[in-house]
């Protein structure tokens, strides 16, 4: 055991010797997140708490690529890096800082410039393993740390009146300390291989690569449907094909070590298979963007399209089928529409909205609340219908309520025809007409959305209203009723 201890606290050593500045960034930011607390200034700091890994990750990279050379000094300036997060950036998480994570884990990857496939996923395999690995043992120490604090509270019934500062500093130490110095330990020697183990072997072969196909499957299935009825794609489709065209591409990837590839079938024809599926993705997106213009997701989507799709085309020759160009292209994109001004992601919204005569800064506000009547004043078409009774509210005959448990649809009061998640409901209805839930609404589907079909019988709201709180969320109802209720003919002859 003291063997242990002490070859652990000699690699721990090792490790800060390595990464000064690394560790000085751990010591810095633990006790930033506990000054915050005491000084209840989070809303100002918050961005630097929320780019500390960002930071860390880009200090480490620097340290790896600068280690005996003239640029030295760019590994000592990135320690400051926090200093114009603090001054520039007012958005603690939004999608400059997704996009930044992501770009900053694929330089890493990219750093030992490694062509050949099998060494870069080797190398993205141990990074992940040492992120889980850190990750895992440092949400143990937090759980531990909480539950000794709260025995000592309940067995000896003492301090009740600093829990709160005692999970906070335990969070600090937990996420901000111990995980990125575990993070440094595991990943000192940076050249050992993960182990290729029978679980990981399963984990491909058993769960991962068939659930792959049976989403290939649905997918399929799917673009069959929408080319015999000749319809467009739904909006969230597009996030599914990414989805499944980047683990694709990545399960590809681990075929170089499992023991046995039972799906050479499929990967060897794998940019063939997600073809199809990469057109339904484009038409969907380049449709919704005809409708709504451009959001700055969704100009992250289609730089995430274009990157699939270059690297699909990439992967038809073993010449230029290589991961590492695909991680790098990926960050080019990413950094030009984030980082230069005037071709951001943001700005490209703020042209395209301006255009439709929107104003997407006064959306982005925290006041911003959309309101939509759902109404259509066209005549009903009633044939194929026996009766036609208004919908009214309490004491008609028929009548349609909204209440926190839902929408309902009662005749005489107590005989419930239809009831429904209000919610639910809309998005059901936004479905039918090719919509995903956080789509804006046309008029033009007003009228089916208002169709609301049953076992025997038809209902047609006079109106729905809805509300959001910003561009890209999904709609709430808040009011639905009045319109017709149409009971259909019978089919037995009288």
């Amino acid at each position: 055991m003291g063997k242990r201890l002490g070859q652990l606290w000699s690699c721990m050593l090792a490790a800060v010797k390595k990464n000064p500045v690394e560790v000085l960034l751990i010591v810095f930011y633990c006790v930033l997140d506990c000054y915050l607390y005491e000084s209840g200034n989070y809303q100002v700091w918050k961005p630097v708490l929320t780019y500390a890994w960002v930071q860390f990750l880009l200090v480490y990279l620097l340290n790896g690529l600068t280690q005996g050379g003239k640029r030295r000094w760019l590994y000592y300036l990135f320690g400051f890096f926090f200093l114009p997060v603090r001054l520039w950036v007012t958005e603690a998480v939004g999608a400059t800082w997704g996009v930044s994570v992501v770009v900053v884990q694929l330089l890493y990857l990219s750093s030992r410039w490694e062509k050949e496939n099998g060494l870069f996923m080797r190398t993205s395999l141990r990074y992940v393993w040492t992120c889980l690995a850190a990750g895992v043992l440092s949400v143990v120490a937090w759980l531990l740390s909480i539950s000794v604090y709260q025995s000592i509270h309940y067995i000896f019934e003492i301090g009740e009146e600093w829990g709160e500062r005692y999970f906070t500093y335990a969070a600090a130490f937990a996420f901000f300390g111990l995980m990125p110095l575990l993070f440094l330990m595991f990943n000192q020697d940076a050249k050992e291989e993960v182990r290729w183990n029978k679980a990981l072997d399963a984990l491909v072969n058993f769960v991962l690569t068939p659930a792959l196909l049976i989403y290939a499957v649905i997918l399929y299935l799917y673009l069959i449907k929408i080319v015999v009825m000749w319809s467009l794609p739904k909006g969230g489709v597009a996030l599914i094909v990414a989805a499944f065209t980047t683990m694709a591409f990545l399960l590809q990837g681990c075929q170089l070590f499992v023991s046995k590839r039972y799906y050479d079938w499929f990967f060897s024809r794998c940019c063939w298979m997600v073809l199809p599926a990469l057109g339904m993705f484009w038409v969907g997106t380049f449709y919704r963007i005809a409708q709504y213009g451009f959001t700055e997701l969704r100009v992250y989507l289609v730089l995430g399209g274009l990157v699939l799709t270059g690297m699909t085309f990439l992967f038809f020759s073993k010449r230029t089928g290589r991961y590492l160009y695909v991680a790098l292209s990926a960050v080019v994109l990413l950094s030009v529409f984030t980082y230069i001004p005037g071709i951001t992601a943001k700005d490209i919204e703020r042209i395209s909205q301006e255009k439709r005569g929107n104003d997407p800064e006064s959306e982005r506000r925290d006041d911003y609340r959309e309101y939509i009547t759902i109404s259509n004043d066209l005549p009903l078409d009633i044939s194929g219908y026996e009766t036609l009774q208004p919908v009214g509210q309490y004491d008609e005959p028929v009548n349609c309520t909204i209440t926190p448990e839902g929408i309902f649809l009662l005749r005489e009061k107590d005989m419930i025809l239809f009831r429904a998640d209000k919610d639910e409901l809309l998005f059901r209805q936004m479905e039918k007409v090719g919509l995903s839930p956080a789509d804006s609404i046309p008029e033009a589907s007003y009228p089916d959305i208002l169709r609301l079909e049953l076992d025997s019988a038809l209902y047609v709201f006079g109106e729905i209203g809805v509300f959001r709180n910003s561009p890209d969320s999904a709609y709430t109802v808040s009011y639905a009723g009045g319109g017709y209720y149409l009971k259909k003919k019978s089919t037995f002859a009288h």
